[in-house]
């Protein structure tokens, strides 16, 4: 019985940890593939593995306890690059670089709001003669979808990746006066366990797709050995730039003003706050309880309730 257990506990063990060092392994083969394609290719590689062999077991482990720490350094540094990569990402660069594209993205998102008023009226109005209206639904979903990725003119940024996100930080504010920022640790410790589990999940998938960026882009710096390296790794990275990044921001985003949506009251009650009855009274109460939990607050209003959480 302890047997299994110690068996099942090491498997475990050994999963996690590959997983955790999977990329840098694939990533360390590919450069290690390079190399060898400049330095006698398969005869080579029958070389060291003839001279493997006939190493002692110790010189044999030592060799693999030092793979698996680079592997694992490597793996930190890509970890600890994630953060600022991601904000590299979400377009967080000086004002200059940044104007022309926010000024283009400021116009499409106003572009796209005409569209919608318009495709609204069209919707609501008695059909006119030829008009198509199953065609008129299908575009008011797809500009509406796109039109959701967007922030608000003075929250634009420049990138799709970027505006992704920052919509879903500045949505629950323009809709109920909670500061994302402020007000999410608070909403995360009242959240319950399945919305946390899908949230963390979609965090954790968008920071393994910006460490694949890192990872691919680093790919190139084996271009000296095999000039595929170059192909190889910038189509990969462009492939996690460009699709597989924003994918996982968009659920992510999705999942952050959800929880919103769905669980601020829950807050509201556990923070014994009066909950409001209207859309306008709503944001009030949402920047009053930003600054509450932020600063504080002073007298008599609002009266705390004294409902159960």
């Amino acid at each position: 019985m302890i047997d299994a257990i110690g068996e099942a506990v090491a498997g475990h063990v050994v999963e996690r940890a590959l997983t955790r060092i999977g990329p840098a392994l694939i990533f360390w083969t590919g450069g290690a593939l390079a190399w060898l394609s400049a330095n006698g290719g398969w005869e080579k590689l029958v070389a060291l593995g003839t001279d493997a062999a006939g190493l002692p077991v110790l010189a044999v482990l030592a060799v693999v306890a030092l793979v698996l720490a680079g592997a694992y350094a490597s793996t930190t540094l890509v970890t600890l690059l994630t953060r600022p990569v991601l904000r590299l990402l979400e377009g967080y660069w000086p004002r200059p670089l940044r104007r022309s594209l926010v000024k283009r993205n400021t116009e499409r998102q106003k572009a796209l709001s005409k569209r919608l008023s318009d495709l609204e009226a069209k919707r609501k109005a008695p059909p006119a003669a030829g008009t198509d209206l199953d065609q008129v639904h299908a575009d008011y979903a797809r500009s509406e979808a796109r039109w959701r990725r967007l922030p608000s003119p003075r929250w634009m940024m420049p990138t799709r990746l970027g505006n992704m996100l920052r919509a879903a930080e500045t949505r629950p504010f323009e809709k109920y006066g909670l500061d994302t920022p402020s007000v999410w640790p608070h909403l995360w410790d009242s959240l319950p366990d399945p919305a946390r589990a899908d949230i963390g999940a979609a965090r954790s998938g968008l920071d393994r797709a910006v460490a694949a960026a890192i990872w691919s882009l680093a790919f190139v710096s084996f271009t000296g050995w095999s000039i595929w390296a170059l192909p190889i790794g910038l189509a990969l990275t462009a492939w996690a730039v460009l699709l597989w990044a924003p994918y996982r921001a968009a659920r992510y985003a999705d999942l952050l003003e959800a929880a919103f949506d769905v669980h601020r009251t829950v807050l509201y009650r556990k923070l014994r706050w009066p909950l409001p009855t209207n859309p306008d009274e709503e944001r009030e109460t949402g920047r009053a309880v930003t600054t509450y939990l932020v600063r504080g607050l002073a007298g008599p209003d609002p009266t705390f309730t004294t409902d159960a959480p």
